[in-house]
């Protein structure tokens, strides 16, 4: 479901929604979603109160917003274009997991933000939340099909195994509290090497963790 808009330019409006977006983010994040008012976002993002309203009908709309923005960036930095495809072998997932892991880093601030409000009791920014989050195992279940099909790999329940990778790589933001003095590497070669152990890679999986060099040339 999309965000409605009373304007018509989609430059117009994806420009003044970024400068909502951006705006938004820092407030929920710093004063927590309920807390914040409309008249504050309107005065962070530099429009007035009739103007913002032309480009969202709530602040419920605004989370949503923000929740696009981050999938999106976080797409940008994974693949670096949308026509970028990955490989079900070994090399390539744990290439595609050293790239999640690293966005996680980047972007932990913004998925903590999501984490604590997206899942409330609001039930239409609920539904939309868990479409988009839905659309993102179902591109991993669908990853590790295909591998299971060229027999590079075994996975029983695909789905729930896609779910549960995702939620592994999502650490960095998870449990930033805890892991705060440990490097970001180390984390990132323990995830990965545990995920790639679990799908049964084997000796397969010792080899793309030789290669992990790769991946990481994309962090920060």
């Amino acid at each position: 479901m999309e965000v409605q808009t009373n304007i018509k330019n989609k430059n117009l409006v994806f420009k003044r929604r970024q400068q909502i977006i951006d705006a938004a983010s820092k407030l929920f994040f710093e004063k927590g979603f309920d807390q914040t008012t409309m008249r504050e976002i309107s005065r962070a993002s530099g429009l007035t109160m009739g103007s913002l309203y032309d480009y969202v009908r709530s602040k419920d709309d605004i989370l949503v917003l923000v929740y696009k923005d981050v999938v999106q960036r976080f797409r940008a930095g994974l693949v670096g274009n949308e026509n970028e495809g990955w490989e079900a072998d070994p090399e390539n997932i744990a290439i595609m997991l050293r790239r999640i892991m690293e966005q996680m880093y980047k972007l932990s601030k913004a998925v903590q933000l999501l984490y604590r409000e997206s899942w409330t009791r609001r039930k239409e920014v609920h539904l939309q939340m868990r479409e988009i989050d839905r659309q993102n195992v179902e591109r991993l279940r669908q990853l590790l099909l295909k591998g299971h099909r060229k027999g590079n790999f075994e996975v029983t329940h695909p789905g729930t195994t896609a779910d549960m990778i995702l939620v592994l790589t999502a650490l960095p933001a998870l449990r930033e509290w805890s892991l705060a003095q440990v490097k970001p590497e180390e984390v990132i070669d323990t995830v990965v090497g545990f995920i790639l152990k679990g799908l049964s890679f084997d000796r397969r999986a010792q080899s793309a963790q030789e290669n992990k060099g790769r991946g990481r040339k994309n962090m920060a």
